[in-house]
């Protein structure tokens, strides 16, 4: 296993929402997008862009170069955010072997999201939490402000993935998470694989 120590260190971050249109022809696509449109989540446009990037190097060097030398602004930082996210909180149910209980193999997806699927096309959420004294504890499902959620302190923090869809603050706690001075974020890959396997953060003030 090969791991990979990315330092990022950059300004503060801009979202924007986008609206995702469905098929106006299709009632039931329609009633899907007036339900979503009140609960869009908050995604920057600036990472829909890095996604795009990165999809474009993920042949030969995306897994060996990629994301070691060019993750370094606002722009790969959320994405990366993102993906090693799903990744921790993948590990933990894994290891809990809770996966399919919790939420209906979608963790299994996020894995693949960054590379293979467009992440807003999901009912995720992540929102990263710093503690002052790091502690364990394992994947719970929680309410928070009336959503359904699954929790995980990991590392540093305690990141919530919230399944269901609400626009997302620029004061919220991943916004301020991303626009941090300082961000170490550590990848492990399978080399024999080609794939990323496992993902910490760590953080600064």
């Amino acid at each position: 296993m090969m791991a990979r120590t990315l330092n990022i260190n950059d300004g503060k971050s801009s979202a924007v929402y986008p609206h995702r249109m469905k098929n106006p022809d299709s009632n039931d696509l329609q009633l899907t997008l007036e339900k979503r449109s009140d609960r869009e989540a908050a995604f920057a446009e600036a990472f829909f862009e890095q996604r795009k990037y990165f999809k474009s190097q993920r042949e030969l060097k995306y897994q060996e170069e990629t994301l070691s030398i060019e993750v370094h602004s606002n722009l790969g930082k959320a994405g990366l955010l993102y993906y090693a996210t799903g990744l921790i909180l993948k590990s933990h149910l894994e290891t809990q072997n809770e996966e399919e209980t919790l939420l209906g193999g979608a963790f299994e997806r996020i894995a693949k999201d960054y590379c293979d699927h467009m992440l807003e096309d999901q009912d995720y959420q992540f929102i990263a939490i710093k503690h002052e004294e790091p502690y364990p504890a394992p994947p719970s499902r929680t309410r928070i402000q009336n959503l359904n959620a699954v929790s995980v302190d990991a590392f540093d923090y305690s990141i919530i993935l919230i399944t269901d869809k609400n626009r997302l603050s620029l004061e919220s706690p991943f916004y301020k998470l991303v626009s941090s001075t300082e961000l170490i974020v550590l990848v492990e890959t399978d080399p024999q694989e080609n794939v990323l396997k496992k993902a910490a953060i760590y953080g600064r003030s």
